[in-house]
């Protein structure tokens, strides 16, 4: 794997194009007017922690400890409004404290938010990554755990779903969690070591305080046995 790093301002909105002609499937399902869940997606920066090796799994937590989330990523084709099969979905995130498989991680100033250095290198783990093909309901499943926190960031989870071989259809986002959720979760093992999250959505450098970004994609995430689940319908309108 070559060796990544994290450089400020690498982020940025993804906006791909290409020539060519993209033909929808044929469908017998009527065209309706979108529902809710067929509205354009709040797009975000998939971030300076984007790789293009995701491994092919739905369990992505290598074994590390955190509150189990299951994730399910329901994609919606948006003209007919109806679930797309065949998309690759790829998931990735930081673990319980803060850490992002594939790259050297970076140190920020928790006051000034400043990157201030190179942090902890794992290149060579691949821990909270994975990528899956939705199936005929349009569904692809991940089990992960919540994440932890870093600075300057809310607990978030990034997401990016693409038609085969079609990058310029792909549409990133990301995925908060209620602040309720997060103070309940980070008093417990092993996010407890670290304390709760000292960044709130006014200086997330990626939200800014955009309230309708955060509550339109903030997951409704609910108690799952030991763990929690949540579901998400992502529109590639």
């Amino acid at each position: 794997m070559d060796r990544r790093r994290f450089v400020a301002g690498a982020g940025g909105l993804l906006f791909s194009s290409g020539a060519g002609t993209f033909a929808l499937a044929k469908s017998d399902k009527k065209l309706v007017m979108p529902s809710d869940a067929c509205r354009p997606l709040v797009q975000q920066t998939p971030g300076p922690y984007l790789t293009a090796d995701n491994p092919l799994r739905s369990d992505i937590r290598e074994g590390l400890q955190g509150a189990i989330l299951q994730l399910d990523i329901k994609v919606m084709e948006p003209i007919a409004c109806a679930p797309a099969p065949g998309v690759v979905v790829d998931i990735w995130q930081c673990d319980a404290i803060g850490r992002y498989a594939g790259f050297v991680n970076a140190n920020f100033d928790l006051n000034s938010l400043r990157m201030t250095g190179p942090g902890a290198d794992y290149t060579s783990e691949s821990f909270l990554r994975g990528r899956q093909v939705t199936d005929e309901n349009g569904v692809a499943r991940f089990t992960t755990i919540i994440p932890g926190w870093y600075v300057p960031r809310l607990p978030h989870i990034h997401a990016r779903a693409v038609m085969p071989d079609l990058d310029w259809t792909a549409v990133s986002t990301q995925f908060y969690f209620p602040r309720d959720l997060e103070n309940a979760v980070f008093e417990t093992a092993p996010y407890a070591s670290r304390g709760p999250n000292p960044i709130g959505p006014d200086r997330d450098i990626v939200l800014k305080g955009d309230s309708h970004a955060l509550n339109a994609l903030t997951l409704d995430v609910k108690k799952d046995g030991d763990g929690y689940k949540a579901a998400f319908d992502l529109s590639m309108g």
